[in-house]
């Protein structure tokens, strides 16, 4: 750092005076960089508890003060939390990477990228095989070897008679409201179901149990419009709950979806057959993955309308032997990859066996078949993009016929859907 800046990580449980303020100067840093308000007490103390639970690791800068002002709040913060990804054919660790900002007086100094650089050598040195964030920019992260990996749409459903499933969609469970102070335990034994069955699901931090239990981050005050419903599957277990509130939108009432989670097809479609048969209603906006069920469930589909589609997870690979291993393959055979990382952490050419759904993959000295960079393998990596759309858009480099077999190798479902924001 320069003579006027210093880096320091915070410290989370210093109580002290001086310690108390630079934990609040930081997380002012963070609302200011996202155009959110100061925080309250009450939302410091709720989000120093989550940031605890969590683990966080949170890294500042600081700039020396200036004409007597305090300098408690940095001028540049950064991230992590370690919890876990589903990679479509293992649950592994995953380094979320999140509260990245830079205040605008101290832009183009290099700041992001050495907080970046450091976080990223910390992840490889703790073992880390790959790196995730979401972003609120698309031309930031490319740059360090991410590449956008899910989508998330947001879609509108006529809920009036006009929505109906297809009769053969037999749903043996049923749907519960359940209160907020309640619901919690419920909820989680839900995720946990979700996670183990959803290519690109990431763990949740804390402070969506919060939130669930009806607080509300972004007013910062207590949420008594957000409603509750729990699928119950057959056996009477939870399998998927919807968090919902209803609204009135050009004198039309409008249900909200904030969330939802579901572990299989009968509770996401006993979900949107509960959100339909709500009174005084007759459009449900909500999230849905890209590929959805629901789409190809409905008589008539298009009372389900796509309103946005955006990029959502971002991926990072920074260890290529345990990443290719770690997800699925569909096809048979071996193919010779050179992944070019700029970094290094991923650099390197490896000869990948596939067979059986699952592949080893091991360094080689061979001829690359296929080479492509850090990033776009990425983006390949939870297979919402195919191969040979990649390939289209001159993102790798293989004759025809290498491209075709990495693409039979490595194209195939489940889809992935990731519906976590951090």
């Amino acid at each position: 750092m320069t003579d006027d800046l210093t880096s320091a990580t915070l410290d989370l449980h210093d109580e002290s005076e001086e310690g108390a303020a630079r934990v609040t100067g930081w997380l002012e840093a963070v609302m200011r960089g996202f155009h959110q308000g100061s925080p309250t007490e009450e939302f410091g103390t709720r989000w120093l508890q989550s940031q605890r639970a969590d683990g966080a690791v949170n890294r500042g800068v600081w700039q020396a003060p200036v004409a007597g002002l305090s300098n408690a709040v940095p001028v540049a913060t950064f991230g992590h939390i370690v919890k876990t990804i589903n990679t479509g054919a293992a649950v592994v660790p995953a380094w979320m990477i999140t509260d990245v900002t830079v205040a605008p007086t101290h832009r183009r100094r290099g700041l992001m990228r050495r907080l970046m650089t450091e976080n990223l050598d910390a992840a490889v040195a703790d073992g880390a095989p790959l790196a995730v964030l979401t972003a609120s920019e698309g031309s930031i992260y490319q740059r360090f070897g991410f590449g956008p990996a899910t989508r998330e749409a947001r879609v509108r459903v006529d809920t009036s008679p006009r929505f109906r499933l297809r009769e053969r969609l037999a749903d043996d469970g049923r749907v519960v409201i359940v209160p907020a102070t309640e619901a919690w335990p419920l909820l989680e034994k839900v995720f946990a179901r979700h996670h183990e069955v959803t290519r690109g699901s990431v763990g949740r931090p804390t402070y969506y149990e919060e939130w669930l239990k009806g607080y509300d981050w972004d007013e910062m005050s207590e949420d008594r419009k957000q409603r509750l419903a729990v699928h119950l599957d057959a056996g009477g277990e939870p399998d998927g709950f919807v968090a919902y509130a209803m609204k009135r939108k050009d004198e039309v009432g409008e249900v909200e979806v904030r969330d939802m989670v579901t572990a299989g097809p009968a509770a996401h479609l006993g979900l949107w057959r509960f959100l339909a048969d709500i009174d005084l209603a007759e459009v449900v906006t909500a999230p849905a993955p890209v590929i959805d069920p629901l789409q190809h469930a409905l008589v008539d589909h298009r009372v389900r309308r796509v309103t946005s589609v955006g990029d959502h997870l971002w991926v990072r690979i920074l260890d290529l032997v345990a990443c290719l291993e770690a997800r699925p393959w569909s096809g048979e055979g071996e193919l010779v990859v050179r992944v070019i990382d700029e970094l290094g952490h991923a650099d390197g050419t490896v000869r990948v066996e596939a067979g059986g759904g699952r592949a080893t993959a091991a360094p080689s000295s061979a001829q690359p078949e296929v080479t492509l960079d850090v990033e776009t393998l990425g983006a390949l990596y939870l297979g919402d993009v195919p191969v040979d759309v990649l390939a289209r858009a001159d993102r790798l480099e293989g004759t025809e016929d290498a491209v075709r077999r990495f693409a039979a190798l490595a194209d195939g479902s489940p889809s992935p859907y990731c519906n976590t924001h951090f």
